[in-house]
């Protein structure tokens, strides 16, 4: 005599609770990792922002204590020399080389905008949305 084994599978109810159950960790982990990647967007975007503030240190000593006069001199004779940057850095809001603005007005522009004004030739400002703490 032979037993037979009845086929059980997962009943309706059963497979409705694991997906509530999914649905309610997806739920709490996705707006977690997307303010993550906001987080990290800032944080690299500061740090290149930082890496041209340095650049700018290193050619104003090579060329005789005078600062790029333009935001547009900035990028030629800094962000895209290869004796400051390998690789130029790269905005991680538009994934473009990062190239300052001429906007006057910051608090209203979309993130991962920088200007560059020279004040004279031994001083300049940076300013940044988002906002990096920059002296």
């Amino acid at each position: 005599m032979r037993k037979e084994r009845k086929m059980r599978g997962f009943t309706l109810v059963e497979l409705l609770i694991v997906l509530l159950v999914l649905g309610v960790l997806i739920g709490l982990a996705v707006p977690r990792y997307l303010a993550s990647v906001e987080e990290s967007k800032k944080t690299t975007f500061c740090s290149n922002v930082r890496s041209i503030m340095s650049a700018l240190e290193m050619y104003r000593i090579n060329e005789g204590e005078q600062y790029p006069a333009t935001g547009s001199a900035l990028t030629a004779s800094i962000i895209k020399n290869p004796d400051y940057f390998s690789q130029p850095p790269k905005n991680p809001y538009t994934n473009e080389i990062m190239t300052p603005t001429d906007a006057t007005d910051l608090n209203n522009a979309p993130k991962g905008n920088f200007t560059y004004q020279r004040v004279d030739d031994n001083s300049y400002t940076i300013t940044s949305t988002p906002n990096c703490g920059l002296q």
